[in-house]
């Protein structure tokens, strides 16, 4: 691992050993973390025809078979966490990892092939259009800022200049929670 990728992963686990650590789940209802075996990670590497990014491994085996994380936890491997009836594993002959359940049907993917971090949000795709956008990040990229509290939902929005559909910015997120919630934010 990069001292980078070390740095991420040190995070992760101050912030899980702080609790708190599903963003979507009250700390009373947590449950422990168990690593994932390492025959979890083997079959999920074979399934996608490629090693998992070290960062995303390493998590796996040393801090838990998901369960912590934005939304509704890191998905686990065999035996791990699940959200909204699904685990990382779905989708990933594809080479797709499911990261996450944010609700609502939308989620957080990480593209094996690529590295990169794609967001789903069906919730707005009129017919025709691909639910399913690049978020710019890596995972690296994805788990610092969670544990810096900046990682927004994946959202789909149409661009008021273009007409063309793609991804929120962070400060569309910011402007559109505003709008919905005034200047508090959503209350938990």
């Amino acid at each position: 691992m990069s001292a980078t990728e070390e740095q991420v992963f040190g995070a992760v686990v101050r912030r899980i050993a702080a609790g708190g650590y599903i963003d979507e789940v009250p700390t009373s209802r947590l449950e422990p973390l168990r690593p994932a075996a390492p025959a979890a990670v083997a079959e999920a590497e074979e399934l996608a025809g490629q090693s998992l990014p070290s960062l995303l491994r390493r998590l796996y085996l040393e801090v838990g078979n998901g369960g912590f994380g934005p939304g509704y936890g890191l998905l686990g491997l065999r035996g791990g966490h699940r959200a909204g009836g699904l685990d990382a594993l779905t989708g990933l002959k594809g080479g797709v990892l499911i990261l996450c359940d944010w609700g609502c049907g939308i989620s957080s993917e990480l593209d094996l092939a690529t590295g990169q971090i794609w967001g789903s949000d069906p919730n707005p795709a009129p017919d025709g259009v691909s639910c399913a956008f690049p978020q710019h990040m890596t995972i690296v990229d994805w788990f610092s800022k969670w544990v810096e509290g900046t990682l927004r939902q994946p959202w789909l929005v149409q661009d008021s200049t273009t007409g063309e559909w793609r991804g929120a910015t962070d400060t569309e997120y910011a402007e559109m929670i505003e709008e919905a919630f005034g200047s508090t934010g959503p209350v938990n």
